[in-house]
């Protein structure tokens, strides 16, 4: 099926009929002949290039608008063309397309592009070709996979629009298929790899947080704990899923600077003497200088090991932040650190009962945490209990 051309060359004596037939139209070598698209005459045949484009046998019509160059244009287009049908059928298809589709040019004519697409897919591109058809949008970008022939899934980005008819509204679009199979294919692998290295990551950043508490039996589950309970209060905060990973992360480093410390302070049964609780402070700045040498941590994850002490009425360490100058995540993490060490036993105290810590907790309101955060940690225990 030869390609319609968007130009065409008629005689003079029409100018004034605005005639738009699609096609070219042949004249005689007496006619005057005028190009509609450039609003330019050419008389007795001869033809005046204005884009300086001549044969060696005298001036001629510029080649981009002879009908055999835009039938080859066509035909050898390295991308897939397609006149379609409002219904979705046909009615046109060049040769990369229907090597595209696993078919011939013949076997694909008349045939709807849904018989093609994946079924996962069949409403968006049912909804992309509704936008065109109603005038919504004069072009529509699709990503779809098809299926082809041979049952192979192929990707493709179509750009669809309406196909101008010379008179009249049009009747039918026209889409350009590119083939994006092996690019899609590479993002699935890089998607894939992507996911592994965050599994090693996390089981990294989690296997380095338990085995800061081999130090310490007593807290031995208190890392998994604090991890639990800061991302279900995540959640009920409305955190979004990145939020909650470096949430996650940050919980499992939160205690990397208790590496510095010495066991006779870490591990002291009673009370800890003004120096030895000045020691003890610094391990929230240590743990921050630790893990920024890790650099695909993000900034709020230093900012949960770095500000997890701070209180929100601006007397806790290492920075001495005050309020919502303190990292949102920080404040998360330190309601639910404070939470799990006061049910936990230590070898400085008994454990606490959980009703005794959420009072503790919700009595420090305002003054070691963030209001809006106690009041939905009382309310997602309220709802477990």
């Amino acid at each position: 099926m030869a390609f319609r051309s968007p130009f065409r060359l008629v005689p003079s004596s029409t100018l004034g009929q605005r005639s738009e037939a699609r096609q070219l139209r042949p004249a005689s070598v007496n006619d005057a002949i005028h190009d509609v698209r450039l609003g330019v005459s050419y008389p007795q045949g001869k033809i005046v290039d204005p884009f300086g484009i001549q044969s060696s046998d005298g001036l001629r019509a510029p080649a981009v608008y002879e009908e055999v160059n835009y039938q080859a244009l066509f035909e050898h287009a390295g991308v897939g063309l397609l006149e379609l049908t409002f219904d979705g059928r046909i009615h046109q298809i060049n040769p990369n397309g229907a090597a595209f589709f696993g078919a011939t040019v013949e076997e694909l004519i008349g045939r709807s592009v849904l018989d093609f697409t994946h079924p996962e897919d069949i409403q968006r591109t049912q909804d992309a070709l509704r936008q065109v058809i109603t005038g919504q949008t004069s072009l529509v970008v699709l990503e779809k996979r098809y299926v082809r022939v041979d049952q192979e899934i192929v990707w493709s980005r179509s750009r669809i629009s309406l196909l101008p008819q010379s008179q009249g509204p049009a009747i039918s679009m026209v889409a350009v298929l590119a083939d994006i199979t092996e690019l899609k294919r590479a993002q699935e692998s890089l998607e894939t790899l992507n996911l592994q290295l965050q599994a090693t990551l996390e089981g990294g950043l989690m296997g380095l947080g338990i085995a800061l508490e081999a130090r310490d039996l007593e807290t031995s589950g208190h890392t998994l704990r604090v991890i639990q309970h800061s991302l279900q209060l995540g959640q009920t905060l409305g955190l979004d899923p990145l939020s909650l990973t470096e949430l996650k992360y940050g919980a499992s480093l939160h205690d990397l600077g208790k590496l510095t410390i010495p066991d006779t302070v870490l591990l002291k049964p009673g009370r800890l003497d003004a120096h030895e609780w000045a020691m003890m402070q610094t391990h929230a700045q240590n743990g921050y200088d630790i893990a920024s040498r890790i650099p695909i941590l993000a900034r709020s994850v230093l900012d949960v090991i770095r500000h997890h002490h701070e209180r929100w009425d601006g007397l806790g360490y290492p920075d001495r932040l005050h309020g919502t100058a303190i990292p949102l995540l920080a404040r998360i993490f330190a309601v639910c650190d404070v939470y799990d060490a006061l049910i936990s036993e230590r070898p400085y105290k008994r454990a606490w009962t959980s009703e005794a810590a959420l009072k503790e907790i919700e009595a420090q309101s305002g003054r070691h945490f963030d209001p809006m955060v106690v009041a939905a940690f009382i309310s997602l225990h309220n709802e477990h209990d």
